[in-house]
């Protein structure tokens, strides 16, 4: 069988094509299961910065689509000014590998990028992966942070050339234009929550729905989070990217409130932020103080050894997004056993139990969020058994066979009907 799989990332070829990504993978994961069955002929295709030919790297032919900017400094603002989506255009290239490739399925990965408009000029048998739901994301952009914060606090240099957040929200909302028809266009669908598989029944009526579960980064199977003995200091970790409806906002008030009951002898850690970030750099100047006189560390971005050895060694994940589907970053700390505190948001209920394998709170309550850190700290046995409750649920959900038995059965009914 011949699978052709059109994605946002390079997936395994990043290493080849020197481009060092961060952060979720497991479409990589996916990719080295599926490298080995013997009867799958897989093809990647990704957008690209650089034209380059399609290439081959163990069993799988890489097709990168050369992606254009505009060129000239006038051109470049005008262009960030309008932002415009991805160039309709492209889609030619994407039906050239098609043609190219003669895959027997497609799988693509995400509602959010142009290659969904393909399905409507193949006949091929198509399937869309579902990530996440920016038509949902652009009610939810400004939960935690007014758009009147954003356009006070936000560096009046980088908004005049056309950066920043309140571009961002601009481009997603013309992306969530074009999902719309994606969604409209597609009759087969892969989610893994009750959110994605509610919303999808609205968007796209007709289609039909499966349910599959995601793969995980490798290593976090093969690591496991212990409780620590120390009475003298106390770590909390989150993966929060740079965006406004992730929920740093509600970090910030939480650790303030947390440091007059607390004091200062526990920590906040944020992967995923520097403090170069706009978002970090807003916050600070909304509350008047900065991240580190409040006792956050933010880490970064991190590679997946470096993320593990952090999470490895806190106390506490804690996951304040206002809107999410399934996160990477709850399914990896639940797969370390980690004690969790994450919002009802989105399809997080999907993924952890309250009072089980976690925690859950209202998305931006930090009196909320604070009491359930609370309750950790004084209780570390429960804390240790929610996480221990959390790792046997993830271990059975992102069983790789599983996964891969799942997706061959999808594949297997889209390609008959």
């Amino acid at each position: 069988m011949k699978v052709l799989w059109f994605t946002n990332t390079p997936s395994l070829s990043a290493d080849h094509l020197k481009n060092k990504s961060i952060g979720g993978g497991w479409i990589g994961s996916l990719e080295a299961e599926f490298a080995r069955i013997p009867f799958i002929e897989l093809g990647i295709s990704f957008n690209y910065e650089h034209g380059i030919k399609p290439f081959t790297l163990n069993k799988t032919k890489y097709f990168p689509i050369h992606t254009t900017s505009p060129t000239g400094k006038v051109k470049n603002l005008v262009s960030r000014w309008r932002k415009p989506v991805e160039n309709e255009g492209d889609i030619q290239a994407y039906l050239n590998v098609i043609d190219e490739f003669k895959p027997d399925i497609i799988h693509i990965f995400g509602t959010e990028g142009v290659f969904g408009l393909v399905i409507s000029k193949t006949n091929v048998p198509s399937v869309i992966h579902i990530q996440g739901n920016l038509t949902v994301y652009d009610y939810k952009w400004y939960s935690g942070i007014t758009a009147v914060d954003v356009l006070r606090y936000s560096r009046k240099w980088n908004l005049l050339k056309g950066f920043g957040i309140y571009h961002q929200y601009r481009l997603n909302k013309k992306q969530a234009m074009r999902e719309r028809r994606i969604f409209q266009q597609c009759k087969y669908f892969m989610g893994r929550t009750d959110w994605d598989r509610r919303i999808t029944s609205v968007l796209s009526p007709h289609a039909k729905y499966f349910h599959c579960d995601e793969m995980i980064r490798p290593l976090f199977y093969s690591h496991k989070w212990l409780p620590k003995d120390s009475e003298t200091s106390y770590i909390l970790i989150s993966t929060i990217r740079n965006n406004l409806y992730k929920g740093l906002e509600t970090v910030f008030e939480c650790k303030k409130l947390l440091n007059k009951i607390l004091g200062n002898n526990f920590t906040w850690k944020i992967a995923g932020i520097n403090g170069q970030d706009e978002i970090s750099n807003l916050l600070e100047r909304k509350y008047g103080s900065t991240f580190q006189e409040n006792g956050i560390d933010l880490l970064g971005a991190l590679q997946e050894k470096e993320l593990i050895d952090e999470l490895l060694a806190a106390d506490v994940f804690v996951h304040p997004s206002h809107v999410d589907n399934s996160p990477n970053s709850i399914c990896e700390a639940m797969l370390l056993g980690m004690p969790i505190i994450a919002t009802y948001a989105g399809g997080i209920p999907s993924i952890i139990e309250n009072h089980e394998e976690g925690l859950l709170i209202q998305d931006g309550d930090f009196h909320a969020m604070a009491g359930a850190v609370l309750e950790f700290h004084g209780n570390r046995s429960y804390a240790t058994e929610l996480g221990k409750k959390a790792r046997a649920t993830a271990i059975k959900r992102h069983d790789p066979q599983k996964i891969i038995d799942t997706i061959l059965k999808v594949y297997s009914a889209v390609n008959v009907q």
